[in-house]
């Protein structure tokens, strides 16, 4: 894209992005949260949402790995794992991650009763959820960049980033 985008393609994108979201919050993947963290840094720091998503996408990747592999061991340590269900609960309820928060919650559930086998069926829902959300908000990020840098007149790479990260997640699931 050139800087010489004129302002109906920064417009077209811009409405492009509220569909997707407002796609998103009717679905129930995300929820006000999100339209919250979108909202707070809009004029000072316009790319505080991408940043903050990258950021929450690299620690649930982590916390992922790390209690997949927790619900292996033998013994459970049931304390443990529900204690970092919790964070990797808290920190989807941050970044307004309904379905996945919602999957973490069942999961916790499970652990609570020390049912290890619902927990990792319910665990791989938190996987799928999360999975989806990064695939959902993919168009989002690219309409959310594109028409931020075609304001500036800017053409630096878009998704360098989001693709370095969404391949690491995908490393997770596979």
């Amino acid at each position: 894209m050139s800087s010489s985008s004129g302002p109906s393609e920064i417009e077209t994108l811009r409405k492009e992005i509220v569909e997707i979201r407002e796609s998103l919050v009717n679905e129930g993947t995300l929820d006000g949260r999100f339209e919250e963290i979108e909202d707070s840094n809009k004029q000072n720091y316009p790319l505080f949402v991408e940043e903050t998503l990258t950021s929450y996408y690299c620690e649930a990747a982590g916390m992922v790995t790390r209690i997949s592999q927790a619900m292996l061991t033998k013994p459970k340590e049931y304390a443990e794992l529900d204690k970092a269900l919790q964070q990797l609960r808290k920190s989807s309820s941050n970044v307004g991650a309904k379905k996945v928060r919602n999957a973490v919650s069942a999961t916790r559930d499970a652990i609570r009763h020390e049912d290890i086998e619902e927990a990792k069926k319910a665990f791989e829902e938190v996987k799928i959820q999360l999975n989806s959300l990064m695939k959902k908000l993919d168009p989002y990020f690219g309409g959310h960049c594109t028409a931020q840098y075609i304001s500036e007149g800017n053409t630096r790479k878009l998704f360098a980033g989001l693709i370095s990260l969404y391949k690491k997640v995908q490393q997770f699931y596979h």
